[in-house]
C-alpha cells in the first residue's frame, strides 16, 4: 500500500468517526427546546401608551401599532400610532376590550370582556363580529392567535384553552409547574398570553416564561425595567419581534427583542446533517481525486 492511499484510508476512518458523532449529535438535538438564550433583556423600544383606564394589549399590522384599553366600552378605548410609536389617532369603537392582535396579513382583531365573540377591524376603529369561539371561555381572558395563524388559544389559571380559526374548541393543555414563578396565579397574570413561533409566553413581576405547546416551560428570563403594575399584567403582547409590557394606563410601552421569530429556524439536529452531508460530499470528492492521481 502506498503512502497516499495509507493517507486516503486514514482521511476515511476519521470521517466515519466524524459522521457517527454528527448523527448521535443529530438525534440528541432534535429534542432540545431552545429556550430564551439571555437570563435578561432591556428594551429596544420605548414609546408612551396614549390611553387611559386599564390598558390591554398591543398589536402591530406590519405600518401601525394598535394598543387598547378596558374596564368599559364607553369612551376612547383604542389608539393607532405610527411605526415609531408616535400617536396617529384615536377611536371609540364601542368594544371594553381584553386583547388586540393581528394575523399574517396584518388584519386587525379583538376579543372584549365576557364576550366569545372575535372581531375584526374594518376600517379604523371600526369593528364587527368575526367569528363566535365555541364553548365555555374566562370572561377576562386575552385571546390571540397561536404563533402559526391556525388557533386562536387563551390562558385561563394554568391552563391553555384553544379554537381552531372556525371557532370549533380544540383540546386544552394544562401549563406543567403553572405557579413555581411568584406571581403568575395571582389575577390579572394569570389570564395573559401571547405566543410566537410554536412557544407561548406569559409574565408575573418581571419574568417572561416561555412554554411549548404540550404546556413544558422550556425558558425563564427576566425583562429589565418592565412594569409590575395591574395594567402591565394585562397588557403582555408580542407585536413587531418583540414582547411588549405598559408601565401603567398613561406611562410607556417597552419592547422587548427576546430573540424570537415567527419564522421557522432549522432545528440543531437538522443543521447537524446538513453540514455533515456537506463535509461529506466533500470528502467523496476530493478521495476521487486523489484516487485518480495514485493511479
Amino acid at each position: 500500500m502506498t503512502s497516499l492511499h495509507r493517507f486516503l484510508k486514514g482521511i476515511s476512518m476519521k470521517f466515519k468517526a466524524l459522521w457517527i458523532a454528527g448523527l448521535v449529535l443529530a438525534a440528541t438535538a432534535g429534542h432540545v427546546q431552545a429556550g430564551f438564550s439571555s437570563p435578561n433583556y432591556s428594551a429596544d423600544v420605548v414609546f408612551q401608551d396614549r390611553l387611559d383606564s386599564t390598558t390591554m394589549t398591543l398589536a402591530f399590522d406590519g405600518t401601525h401599532y394598535w394598543s387598547t384599553s378596558g374596564g368599559s366600552s364607553f369612551g376612547t378605548r383604542e389608539a393607532q400610532y405610527n411605526s415609531g410609536g408616535s400617536l396617529v389617532a384615536t377611536f371609540a369603537p364601542g368594544l371594553d376590550f381584553r386583547s388586540v392582535f393581528t394575523d399574517s396579513s396584518g388584519d386587525v382583531f379583538a376579543r372584549q370582556y365576557n364576550n366569545s365573540t372575535i372581531y375584526k377591524q374594518t376600517s379604523p376603529g371600526v369593528f364587527s363580529a368575526h367569528v363566535v369561539l365555541a364553548g365555555a371561555i374566562d370572561d377576562q381572558s386575552s385571546v390571540v392567535l397561536n404563533g402559526n395563524g391556525t388557533e386562536y388559544i387563551a390562558l385561563d389559571s394554568g391552563t391553555v384553552n384553544r379554537w381552531n380559526t372556525s371557532g370549533t374548541a380544540l383540546s386544552s393543555i394544562s401549563l406543567i409547574g403553572w405557579g413555581s414563578v411568584a406571581g403568575e396565579t395571582n389575577y390579572p397574570a394569570n389570564r395573559g398570553i401571547a405566543a410566537v413561533g410554536d412557544s407561548w409566553l406569559t409574565y408575573s413581576d418581571g419574568t417572561l416564561s416561555m412554554w411549548d405547546s404540550l404546556g413544558n416551560r422550556t425558558g425563564q428570563t427576566t425583562l429589565i425595567g418592565a412594569g409590575t403594575t395591574f395594567d402591565s399584567h394585562f397588557s403582555l403582547s408580542y407585536a413587531n419581534g418583540r414582547v411588549f409590557i405598559v408601565d401603567e394606563a398613561g406611562g410607556n410601552w417597552r419592547g422587548y427583542d427576546v430573540g424570537l421569530s415567527s419564522s421557522p429556524v432549522p432545528e440543531p439536529g437538522s443543521i447537524a446533517l446538513w453540514g455533515l452531508g456537506a463535509l461529506g460530499a466533500m470528502f467523496a470528492r476530493r478521495k476521487r481525486e486523489w484516487m485518480k492521481l495514485a493511479a
